[in-house]
């Protein structure tokens, strides 16, 4: 192998900004598609349980420190 094939890419931060952008824009919409994917209530087969709540304030503390920290609030 020469230094040429042994070369990582030249990224800009602009370049590696977008791509950054683009995952995370996935990673919101898979959380959308989990999230509807949830236990509802009502659905007599699948009944809620405490067990699906403390699921679903986790997933709510979570989601809220990424908001915390996407507006620069964050403790």
């Amino acid at each position: 192998m020469n230094d040429r094939e042994n070369k990582k890419p030249n990224l800009t931060a602009e370049a590696a900004y977008e791509n950054a952008h683009l995952v995370a824009q996935d990673l919101v919409q898979r959380i959308g598609e989990l999230l509807f994917d949830q236990p509802a209530p009502g659905n007599d087969e699948h009944p809620i349980h405490w067990g699906h709540v403390g699921s679903l304030n986790e997933v709510n503390n979570r989601l809220s420190s990424v908001v915390a920290f996407l507006e620069g609030t964050e403790e």
